[in-house]
């Protein structure tokens, strides 16, 4: 019996602390959620109490109760829903190429009556005029501005630019800032300002570039995981700047300039062996891995650089981190 009103007093004291944590956005009010998918843990309590009423074991029940809203917590502070698969909405934002088109000057055609000597018989001769089309767009500045999940490019599209986004939070909602100038267009993809923590707002964007265009793209987050291979888009600048992250990234075949300003971070950087390169670096306590180059002064040069088709130029800025530059086989 004293067993029984420790665990009872205990739950009512832990429902009370979830209560107080969600007023406080420590945790979410979702938590409710999973610990109502629980309820089925209720019968069992109360047939455990009824089989073993008036002996040792009948703080069983209770005790399953108490270890119910536990675990229910616990999958909601990690992320993990108890339903079978987590809803998420998607969201594709996208822009088309504008073409601007060009006619040839009409060429004046032989009048009907016109005859000519060999024949001494009426010709129509029917000349169309030459159609060109070309982008009145040639570059995009593209900023990404979010607070946390994974970014990965790779992918070509036809369109001027494409960013599918997964996310679980109507807070992540992407939107599109869109303007031009000349021949440059200027795209800002971001979502609104979050005023609560998110444990795992389940974050997931893909960035899709056109391989015709010139590029330049500022990616702007929290915490992130970024995966991209950009071997076959003309980047001509790639700027990152993060809290913690991991970055995974292909340098373009392309004359380009990479800078990443990050804390805590692991960062695994590809080349292609046609792009020659130079990297400095500014960090804490770092491991660096630069086996393909060569150390001038607060300079790493690339063995390739003089005679590479392009070239590249890389800034880190980090904390504690892990950086590996290396040279890699990519068609």
């Amino acid at each position: 019996m004293k067993s029984n009103k420790i665990i009872s007093g205990l739950t009512l004291l832990l429902i009370g602390i979830i209560l107080l944590a969600n007023t406080l956005d420590i945790l979410e009010w979702s938590v409710w959620s999973n610990i109502i998918k629980l309820w089925p843990l209720l019968l069992v309590s109360w047939g455990i109490s009824l089989i073993f009423r008036g002996k040792n074991l009948s703080s069983l029940g209770p005790l399953i109760i108490f270890l119910g809203i536990i675990l229910g917590v616990v999958a909601s502070y990690t992320g993990i829903g108890l339903e079978r698969e987590m809803i998420r909405e998607v969201k594709t934002l996208s822009r088309e190429i504008v073409l601007e088109v060009e006619k040839a000057p009409e060429v004046e055609t032989p009048s009907e009556t016109e005859i000519t000597p060999e024949t001494e018989s009426t010709q129509q001769v029917e000349i169309s005029p030459e159609v060109k089309e070309y982008p009145e767009i040639e570059k995009a500045s593209i900023e990404l501005n979010f607070n946390v999940g994974t970014l990965s490019m790779g992918e070509s599209t036809p369109l001027l630019y494409e960013c599918i986004s997964h996310y679980r939070y109507k807070e992540f909602e992407p939107f599109e800032k869109y303007s031009t100038t000349e021949k440059e267009a200027n795209i800002l993809i971001y979502h609104s300002s979050v005023k609560r923590n998110f444990r795992d707002p389940k974050n997931k964007w893909q960035l899709k570039l056109n391989n015709q265009l010139i590029y330049d793209l500022n990616i702007q987050t929290g915490a992130v995981n970024i995966d991209c291979n950009l071997s076959g888009f003309k980047v001509e600048k790639l700027y990152i700047e993060s809290g913690a992250s991991n970055i995974n990234l292909v340098v373009p075949k392309y004359n380009s300039k990479i800078i990443i300003d990050t804390g805590v971070s692991n960062i695994d950087i590809a080349i292609p062996k046609n792009v020659g390169t130079r990297v400095s670096i500014d960090s804490g306590i770092a491991t660096k891995d630069l086996d393909d180059f060569i150390k001038r002064d607060s300079m790493y040069i690339s063995n390739n650089y003089n005679s590479s088709e392009f070239k590249t130029e890389i800034e880190i800025d980090c904390g504690v981190s892990r950086i590996n530059i290396h040279y890699t086989d990519i068609p």
